[in-house]
């Protein structure tokens, strides 16, 4: 044993282990840092990390051979040695830099359960919720709220990608999973936890960040202080700040100032929009009616206050789309709250988002672009942004642009229902039949309750020629919300196609009168080659429902009306060309 030891040390294994193992170290953390920053796949570490593993043994085998003798000639032996472990090399760093590709374009396969294989950049975070660590449980609309207002500082920061509240309430009550998991699940480096307890005047929160691939903290810190608006928003600031600085995020000043300036100085008012906020998220008709009271009420103690002005726009701009209040009633308030937001906080991406929406339903394309990229530029980070901006895009005509956009939205908002379904009404909308076929299965396999989507599915499978697979689609859709307005017309239009007239027509008639757009009664017409009746209903929407025809020229249910001459002239009274 003796001897052998004596041989180790006489060719100096040990210090040649040393010293390649602190040199190896040093490469791969320079090379994870220029990775992290430059944004290079994942594959390419992996790669240099197996390379210097294998490289270790080499040194190992070179060291034995040449610790004593440097001039002595490469064996027979040395040479086996030396091919065998280059042949493990090679072996290996394909295996590891193909997986470590494949896993880096997969989130092309964006709603594809599960939906964790996109590549993790090492600038990229989820804040998951902040734990309401309070005595009273109605305060969780508190601790949301500071949830939600580190993830809009965070999301200002470019470069930095940043997981959207809806995806991360999902881990509301994560049950056993480790935050690897999470990390892995959502495609983020690092994970923020945290907790928040109101006690009378006083506040406490706990915040700390983990490197969700290791499970190190990267920085933690508590904050006690008296409860009013400027402590809470200086400690919002100050939490995304240090993040930033711990990931490296590139922070330009006129970002850091962006962060650090605070909304509104009256705490009450910061309450009633936070409670508001929490109840828009629930998007019924009940929480988005009181809603508006509570930005109505945070604006009657600060009429400067931006923000709930942005919040009184989504609220209306919501109960439209859900059918809770007509076009001509909640659009033009929608749109003067957004105009107001912008006027006060010109720099508000949210506002801008709201105006470049309603802007879009005017088929003000042009300002509406402007709108929604100026949002982005503010907001970066911002989901909803982009999917508005991607239906803009596929309006305008730039499909292959509205999907890569829309991708974007996904990755920021993977769990979101809201994202994924608005990525299938685009490949609907694109006349991807089959992938949207494709897209909503993967999501009914867990969601199987979720009506708007058999709706969804039931158009493509009729787009498809599937007609008996449409309709019962569709009498899914009806089963689940009791039989609401547009999976009614859906039905009928899907009967339509199917030769079952009278059906189709007893729903249209069934339907007068109620909340369903004219243009989706104009459609079941056109399918039913009753194109006088058709225009007739166009015709209203044009004069009380414009922005129910924003989307006319890429709705692929329009096809059997598009030949008519009419069809040209609507286009000319939409100035549309």
């Amino acid at each position: 044993m003796n001897a052998i030891f004596e041989r180790i040390r006489g060719r100096r294994l040990f210090q040649w282990a040393i010293a390649y193992v602190a040199g190896g170290w040093l490469l791969l953390e320079l090379l994870g840092f220029v990775a992290d920053n430059f944004g290079w796949p994942g594959s390419i570490v992996r790669g240099a990390t197996v390379l210097l593993g294998v490289g270790f043994f080499v040194t190992l085998v070179l060291a034995w051979y040449h610790g004593e003798k440097g001039h002595q000639r490469v064996g027979g032996v040395e040479l086996l040695m030396l091919a065998a472990l280059l042949l493990i090399a090679g072996v290996a760093v394909r295996q590891v830099t193909e997986s470590g590709a494949a896993a880096d374009d997969s989130s092309e396969t964006v709603l594809a359960p599960p939906l964790g294989a996109a590549s993790v950049d090492g600038a990229s975070i989820a804040v998951l919720p902040f734990e309401n660590q309070s005595a009273e449980p109605e305060n969780e609309y508190f601790s949301d709220g500071i949830t939600d207002d580190i993830i809009t500082q965070l999301a200002k920061i470019g470069g930095l990608k940043v997981i959207s509240k809806t995806s991360v309430m999902k881990y509301r009550d994560r049950g056993n999973k480790s935050l690897k998991e999470i990390g892995e699940e959502l495609s983020v480096a690092a994970i923020l936890e945290g907790g928040v307890r109101r006690v009378g005047d006083r506040v406490r929160i706990n915040a700390q960040l983990i490197d969700a691939r290791t499970d190190r903290n990267m920085w933690a810190e508590t904050y006690d202080q008296e409860l009013t608006a400027a402590n809470i928003f200086a400690i919002q600031s100050d939490v995304a700040l240090e993040i930033a600085r711990a990931l490296r995020a590139t922070l330009a000043p006129e970002v850091s100032q962006r962060i650090e300036r605070a909304p509104t100085t009256s705490l009450e008012a910061y309450d009633l929009y936070a409670r508001g906020r929490y109840l828009w998220g629930q998007q019924t008709r009940e929480s988005l009616e009181e809603s508006v009271d509570l930005f109505q009420r945070a604006i009657a103690i600060d009429s400067t206050y931006a923000l709930a002005y942005s919040g009184l726009s989504d609220s209306y701009n919501a109960m439209w789309n859900l059918f809770f209040m007509s076009e001509a009633e909640a659009l033009p308030k929608a749109k003067a709250a957004a105009e107001t937001a912008v006027r006060l906080d010109p720099e508000l991406a949210r506002a801008h988002t709201s105006i470049g929406t309603i802007l879009q339903f005017e088929m003000r394309w042009d300002e509406a672009r402007a709108e929604l990229e100026r949002a982005l530029e503010l907001d970066p980070g911002d989901a909803q942004s982009r999917q508005v901006h991607a239906f803009l895009l596929l309006i305008l005509g730039l499909t292959d642009e509205a999907l890569v956009e829309m991708r974007r939205s996904v990755q920021l908002d993977p769990l979101s229902v809201q994202s994924r379904t608005a990525y299938v009404t685009l490949l609907l909308f694109a006349r991807d039949y089959e992938g949207a076929v494709e897209e909503t299965a993967n999501i009914l396999e867990f969601e199987p309750q979720l009506d708007y989507l058999h709706y969804i599915q039931g158009f493509a499978h009729a787009k498809l020629g599937d007609l008996e697979e449409a309709i019962a689609a569709m009498n899914r859709a009806n089963e689940i919300n009791g039989n609401a307005g547009f999976s009614r017309v859906g039905l009928a239009y899907v009967y339509a196609l199917s030769d079952r007239r009278e059906e189709a027509l007893g729903i249209l008639e069934e339907l007068e009168g109620g909340l369903v757009p004219y243009r989706e009664i104009a459609y079941v017409y056109g399918v039913l080659g009753d194109l006088d009746r058709a225009f007739e209903y166009l015709d209203r929407a044009l004069a009380e429902e414009p922005a129910s025809l924003s989307y006319i020229m890429t709705d692929p249910t329009v096809d059997p009306i598009r030949d008519d001459p009419r069809y040209d002239a609507l286009l000319g009274k939409l100035g549309v060309d």
